[in-house]
């Protein structure tokens, strides 16, 4: 078995572990959690972004947590994937997995107050 089989395998198996662990989150949340992400979905691309800069000069959010966004962002410019981007759908699957995860990991972990308080100010701009 050749090194690149093995290489697409193994990112299919981590691919489907990553899918399965955002599907979970998905069904924990509680339904506040599930509007705030609504809310959020309906600002525009650069609110996000914006958004996204504030979380992680807010000094009110963990320090671990602010080194998500940054993370993403890195991990989505560097060409090195769990599954290359050449291979068809599974390459880009990965990097949406990645980041819904991340965006996930972002949510559970701020304080609550923190995160309405940033989203009512991009609404509110938007």
């Amino acid at each position: 078995m050749s090194i690149l089989v093995v290489a697409i395998i193994a990112g299919a198996v981590a691919t489907a572990l990553s899918g399965a662990a955002a599907w979970l989150m998905w069904r924990r949340t509680e339904d506040a959690d599930r509007q705030l992400v609504k809310r959020i979905t309906r600002l525009p691309f650069r609110a996000k972004l914006r958004l996204a800069l504030a979380m992680t000069r807010d000094r009110r959010v963990p320090l671990a947590v602010r080194g998500i966004p940054p993370g993403l962002i890195l991990y989505l410019s560097i060409p090195i994937d769990i599954i290359p981007d050449f291979i068809p759908v599974l390459g880009h699957v990965d990097d949406v997995i990645i980041l819904v995860i991340g965006i996930g990991l972002l949510l559970r972990f701020t304080p609550r107050a923190v995160l309405e308080e940033h989203v009512a100010s991009f609404e509110v701009a938007s």
